[in-house]
């Protein structure tokens, strides 16, 4: 490829709700249900990331759920990367721990480079992010706003499948 670029990956992120409450419960069929709510909410939010590159791989989700920062250290279990924040929400320091999880332990990361394709949200472009890309030789391209739909496939390919699985349990 030209520049020297060895593999192109595609990035994008989701919220996914979930719910606390169960919906099946222990006791024998024709039972009465009775709901005992924990706390204020019935959802909570979650945000995931989800990685997928030119040869058809799909990489570990990368998901960050409302919660304070632990204090054991993290374990990948499912295939998947669990973080906490105290708002779900995505920032340029999850950025920062998304291209290192990523790109930063790859082979040939001081040989090749890559392109991401990251929407044009402003956490996956502050200064900090930009340079730790390019130290890793991850050329960061911004989708535009408007062209999400056909320059990222994310959202039909893989965002509907995995909240449709989600559902589905």
């Amino acid at each position: 490829m030209a520049n020297d670029v060895d593999v192109i990956y595609n990035a994008d992120q989701t919220a996914v709700n979930y719910k606390y409450l169960p919906s099946k419960t222990l006791n024998p069929t024709k039972d009465n249900t009775v709901w005992i709510k924990c706390g204020r909410r019935t959802k909570e939010r979650a945000t995931a990331m989800l990685l997928a590159d030119t040869t058809g791989k799909k990489h570990p989700l990368f998901l960050v759920m409302k919660s304070k920062k632990s204090k054991i250290k993290e374990v990948e279990r499912h295939d998947c990367r669990n973080f906490g924040n105290p708002t779900a929400w995505w920032n340029s320091g999850l950025s920062l721990t998304f291209l290192e999880y990523h790109f930063a332990r790859r082979e040939g990361v001081l040989d090749k480079k890559v392109i991401l394709l990251w929407d044009d949200f402003s956490a996956h472009f502050t200064d900090d992010v930009v340079a730790y890309a390019e130290c890793i030789n991850v050329i960061l391209e911004r989708v535009p706003p408007r062209f999400t739909w056909c320059c990222q496939p994310a959202d039909v390919a893989w965002i509907r499948p995995l909240k449709t699985n989600l559902r589905d349990r």
